[in-house]
C-alpha cells in the first residue's frame, strides 16, 4: 500500500481539486486517509456549518393527479466540497404544495431529503422548492404536469479509462448519474468499493458535480498482487438504490533494487557527486516509482536531485550535493526505496568537515546590565558563532574566551580566568557575564584554539541603574492653573531620572507621586523617549485646596544619595580610605532623611501641619552637613532633619545604593477665577484716600514675609496729560500674593472721547508662581478734556471676567500728596 500512496499522491491531489473531493471513511486505501471527517468541525463542540449547499430533485416534474411524490435532496458541503453531517437544513415549498422532510439536520452522508407532493391543489403550475442552511439558500423548480405519472427510473453508469492496472498505471473511475428523463444529476453521494480487495479507490465517497459525474482513482493494493476484480458504485435516488459494476485486471510489479553506489568514496566539504541506483526487472512495461532520502537532505544540509522519479531502465543516476552536512555529521546515510515494496538499500557517504573560516559575535542579551546590588538585571548572555567559508555554523570547535574588561569586578562565568568551550550543534558558544560595582563597557574576545581567527564582543555595558538624588529632576506643565474655584483643571508633572553617571535609569523604574491638594497618579514607570528615561503623572485640581492656593507635589523613587567621586573609582569611599585623593572623613555626600509633604514649600518640617511619607526607613541620626555647595539641599529636596530642631531621621553616612529614596518637590498655584488687581506704583494716588483700599498679603514661603498693597477699583489716578500706571495682576486669594492663571488675558479701553489708552504689556499671564505685572498708557488728545476713565479687564482661561474702572485726572486736588504706605 505504501507503493500506491507515493505513486499516486500527486495524481490524487489534482483529481480531488478537479472533482471536489470525496467524503466518508477512506478505509485502507493506498492513497492515505479519505475525507470522511469534516475539517470545519474538528475539535469543536459547536453546531457544524456548511460552506455550500446543493439542492437536487429526483424528477423535474410531478403529475397533477396527486398520486406520486418527488424527492428533494439538500446536501451540505464544506470548503473542500466534502459532505458535512449534522448541519441544520430546512426544505420548504410554495404554491400550496406539501414538503415532508426526513429530519432537521444532514445525515451521515451530508444530505437531508424531503418528499414533495402537490397537496390538494391539482392545478398545473410551477412549485419552487427552497433549501436553507444558515445564510445559504438554494432553489429548484418543480413543474406540475397533467396526467398520472411524471417520474421514472434514474440511471447510474460506471466507466474505467483502462481495463488493466498496475502500480505505475492506475485507472480513473468515472461515474455518471442521470434522472428518469436523462437529465444529469448533481449533488448526489456516490459510494465506491472493490469486491475482492485486489485494488482500492483513493476515496470511499464522492459527490456528483454539475455535469452529473463523480471521479475516483483505482490502484493495486500491493505491488505483488495480481488477478481480476470488480469496482462498484452505489447511489440512492428517490428512495431507490442504484449500483453500477465494472471489472478490471491487476498486474504485479516485480522490480527490485540491485545496487546503490556513489561515484566517490569520500565527499569533500561542499562537494558534489553522482549516485547510481541499479534496478532489476524495470522496463517500460513494468515502471516503478522510486524515492531517495537522507537525514542531511531532510535537515536542509544536503541536496538530492531528483528525490522521486519513475524508473523504466536498469539504472538511474542522481546528483548529491553537500551544503553543510559535513559540519554536523561525519557521513550521510542515504536510502533508496521502491514505493509500495520492501525493496530498499542504503549508502553511507563520508563527508569531510569544512575548515573554520571565521568567528562571529552574535549578541549580548540584554545589551545593558546594571551594577551589582542595584536590584536590576546584573547578568547578560554573550553568544559567538564559529563559521566556515560558506558562512555556515560549525559544531564541536574549541574556542578560547578572554574577559578584556576587569573594571569594578566584572566576571565571566563567575570568574575572570580565561575559558575554553566547544561550539554546540548550532556552532555557537554562549557564556554568562555578571556586572561588578562600576559602570563600564564590557568586551570579551573569542579565538579559535591554535589559530589566529578571533573576534571581540560589542554592545554590552554596565550602568549604575539607580537614580541619583542630583540626577532626579522634576518639572510641571503649568505652575499657575485655574484650580481654586474649578474642579478638574489639568496639569502634568514630569520626572527625568538618571544614575550618578547621567545615564538613563532602566525602563520600568517606579516613580511615586504624592500631593497635599488635588489628585495625582500614584505610580508611574519610566520609559525611554529618544533614548532618555522619563515619565509623566497626570493631575487635576480638586479638594483639598490649601487656603493660600499653593499646593506642593512631591515625587520619589528608590535610589542613592549623591556623592563627589574624588578619586574617580565610581564607588563611594568612606572615612579611613587609604587614598590621598579622599579626605579623612570620606568623600562628600548628601545625607537624606525622611520625606515629608512640605506645605509651606520652605524646606522646613513643621510638625503641626507637615506629614511624613511613611517609607519605613526608621533612621534616627542627625543629618550630616555637606561640605560642598554642589550637594546642598534646597526646598525642592524635602528632608526631615536638615534644619535645627527637626526630628533626626538620617543615618550620618552614605547609605548605599538602593537604601534611600531620592525625591523632588514643586509648588503649583491654584489661582482663583476672578482677579484682584493691585496698584503697581502709588505715585499717582492721593495719600489722603489710598489707605482705605489696602490689603496685606504673604509674599513668600515664610509666614513673616508679608507686604501691604493698594487694591485697584476705588482710587483716582492723578497724572499728566500723557502718562501711565502699572498694575500687579494678582488673583483674589486673601492670604497670599498669587498670580492669575497662566493664559489669563488683560485688556484696557476707555469710553472717554478725546482720550486714548494702550496696554503696554503683561498679557497673557505667563507660566509662573509669582504675580505678574501690566502697564497701561493713556493720553488726552483733546485739550479741553482733563479727566477720563480707563477700564481694565482680566479674563481667566475659563472665561471669567473681572473689570476695574480707573478714573484718571490731570488736575490734582488741593493738598495732594503721593500715597505712602506704612
Amino acid at each position: 500500500m505504501k507503493l500506491f500512496k507515493r505513486l499516486l499522491s500527486t495524481i490524487v491531489l489534482l483529481a480531488l481539486v478537479a472533482c471536489g473531493g470525496g467524503g466518508g471513511n477512506s478505509g485502507t486505501s493506498p492513497f492515505g486517509p479519505g475525507s470522511g471527517t469534516d475539517p470545519g468541525t474538528g475539535g469543536s463542540t459547536g453546531t457544524p456549518t456548511a460552506a455550500d449547499l446543493v439542492l437536487v430533485l429526483s424528477a423535474p416534474a410531478i403529475a397533477s393527479s396527486g398520486s406520486e411524490t418527488v424527492t428533494a435532496t439538500a446536501t451540505a458541503l464544506d470548503a473542500n466540497r466534502n459532505a458535512v453531517a449534522g448541519v441544520p437544513i430546512s426544505i420548504r415549498v410554495d404554491s400550496n404544495a406539501i414538503a415532508t422532510p426526513s429530519g432537521t439536520v444532514s445525515g451521515s452522508g451530508g444530505s437531508l431529503t424531503a418528499g414533495i407532493g402537490i397537496g390538494s391543489d391539482s392545478s398545473l403550475r410551477t412549485i419552487t422548492v427552497t433549501a436553507t442552511s444558515g445564510s445559504l439558500t438554494r432553489t429548484a423548480s418543480l413543474l406540475v404536469q397533467s396526467g398520472t405519472t411524471a417520474a421514472g427510473q434514474a440511471s447510474l453508469a460506471l466507466a474505467l479509462d483502462k481495463s488493466s492496472i498496475s502500480s505505475a498505471a492506475p485507472a480513473t473511475v468515472t461515474v455518471t448519474l442521470r434522472d428518469a428523463r436523462g437529465a444529469l444529476m448533481a449533488g448526489q453521494v456516490i459510494s465506491f468499493a472493490v469486491v475482492r480487495g485486489l485494488a482500492a479507490t483513493n476515496v470511499a465517497t464522492a459527490l456528483t458535480r454539475s455535469d452529473g459525474t463523480a471521479v475516483a482513482f483505482l490502484a493495486p493494493a500491493s505491488s505483488t498482487g495480481a488477478g481480476a476484480d470488480e469496482v462498484t458504485a452505489t447511489v440512492t435516488v428517490g428512495g431507490s438504490t442504484l449500483t453500477a459494476v465494472q471489472g478490471f485486471t491487476v498486474q504485479a510489479t516485480n522490480v527490485a533494487i540491485s545496487s546503490f553506489t556513489s561515484a566517490v568514496a569520500n565527499l569533500g566539504a561542499y562537494g558534489q557527486t553522482s549516485l547510481t541506483v541499479g534496478l532489476s526487472g524495470a522496463s517500460i512495461g513494468s515502471p516503478v516509482q522510486v524515492t531517495v532520502s537522507s537525514s542531511c537532505v531532510t535537515a536542509g544540509k544536503a541536496a538530492l536531485s531528483p528525490t522521486k522519479f519513475g524508473a523504466t531502465t536498469a539504472s538511474v543516476t542522481l546528483q548529491y550535493r553537500d551544503i553543510g552536512c559535513g559540519a554536523i555529521q561525519a557521513s550521510d546515510v542515504i536510502q533508496v526505496v521502491i514505493d509500495g515494496s520492501a525493496s530498499a538499500q542504503t549508502l553511507s557517504l563520508p563527508i569531510a568537515s569544512p575548515a573554520v573560516s571565521s568567528m562571529a559575535f552574535i549578541s549580548s542579551t540584554p545589551e545593558q546590565i546594571f551594577v551589582k546590588g542595584s536590584g536590576f538585571t546584573e547578568a547578560s548572555l554573550v553568544v559567538f558563532e564559529v563559521r566556515d567559508a560558506n558562512g555556515s555554523p560549525i559544531p564541536n570547535v574549541s574556542v578560547a574566551l578572554k574577559l578584556l574588561t576587569l573594571t569594578g569586578g566584572v566576571t565571566m562565568e563567575g570568574g575572570t580566568a580565561d575559558l575554553v568551550r566547544a561550539s554546540d550543534a548550532q556552532g555557537r558558544v554562549t557564556l554568562r557575564v555578571n556586572s561588578g560595582t562600576q559602570p563600564t563597557p564590557v568586551r570579551i574576545s573569542a579565538t579559535i584554539v591554535n589559530t589566529a581567527i578571533s573576534t571581540v564582543s560589542s554592545n554590552l555595558s554596565v550602568a549604575v541603574g539607580l537614580p541619583s538624588q542630583l540626577n532626579f529632576s522634576m518639572s510641571q506643565t503649568t505652575r499657575n492653573i485655574e484650580g481654586y474655584n474649578i474642579d478638574g483643571t489639568a496639569n502634568a508633572y514630569q520626572i527625568i531620572a538618571a544614575d550618578r553617571s547621567g545615564n538613563p535609569v532602566p525602563v520600568g523604574t517606579s516613580i511615586n507621586f504624592v500631593t497635599e491638594g488635588g489628585q495625582i497618579e500614584a505610580i508611574k514607570q519610566t520609559q525611554l523617549a529618544g533614548g532618555l528615561a522619563r515619565t509623566s503623572a497626570n493631575f487635576v485640581s480638586a479638594e483639598p485646596r490649601p487656603a493660600d492656593g499653593r499646593v506642593t507635589v512631591t515625587a520619589y523613587a528608590l535610589g542613592e544619595e549623591s556623592f563627589i567621586d574624588l578619586n574617580g573609582n565610581n564607588i563611594y569611599d568612606g572615612p579611613g580610605t587609604a587614598d590621598p585623593l579622599v579626605p579623612a572623613g570620606g568623600e562628600p555626600f548628601q545625607d537624606l532623611g525622611n520625606i515629608f509633604k512640605d506645605r509651606s514649600a520652605n524646606g522646613k518640617f513643621d510638625a503641626n501641619v507637615d506629614e511624613f511619607i511613611p517609607l519605613a526607613i526608621n533612621n534616627s541620626a542627625a543629618c550630616s552637613a555637606t561640605t560642598t555647595p554642589l550637594l546642598a539641599l534646597d526646598p525642592s529636596i524635602p528632608t526631615v532633619g536638615r534644619n535645627v530642631g527637626e526630628p533626626a531621621t538620617c543615618d550620618s553616612r552614605w547609605s548605599g545604593a538602593g537604601q534611600v529614596y531620592v525625591r523632588r518637590a514643586v509648588e503649583t498655584v491654584f489661582s482663583t477665577s476672578t482677579a484682584r488687581p493691585l496698584w503697581g506704583n502709588l505715585g499717582g494716588l492721593d495719600n489722603a484716600t489710598c489707605r482705605g483700599s489696602t490689603v496685606t498679603l504673604q509674599v513668600g514661603p515664610e509666614a513673616s514675609q508679608i507686604a501691604t498693597f493698594v487694591a485697584m477699583g476705588g482710587d483716582t489716578w492723578y497724572g499728566a496729560r500723557t502718562g501711565q500706571f502699572s498694575i500687579i495682576v494678582a488673583d483674589a486669594n486673601v492670604l497670599r500674593l498669587n498670580p492669575m492663571a497662566a493664559g489669563t488675558t488683560v485688556a484696557a479701553n476707555t469710553p472717554t472721547n478725546g482720550m486714548t489708552v494702550r496696554l503696554g504689556g503683561g498679557s497673557p499671564v505667563v507660566n509662573t508662581t509669582e504675580a505678574t505685572g501690566a502697564v497701561v498708557s493713556y493720553q488726552f488728545t483733546d485739550p479741553l478734556i482733563t479727566a477720563g476713565t480707563v477700564f481694565v479687564t482680566f479674563t481667566s482661561p475659563s472665561g471669567t471676567g473681572t473689570t476695574v474702572a480707573v478714573p484718571v485726572d490731570t488736575l490734582k486736588p488741593p493738598g495732594f500728596s503721593a500715597c505712602v504706605l506704612p
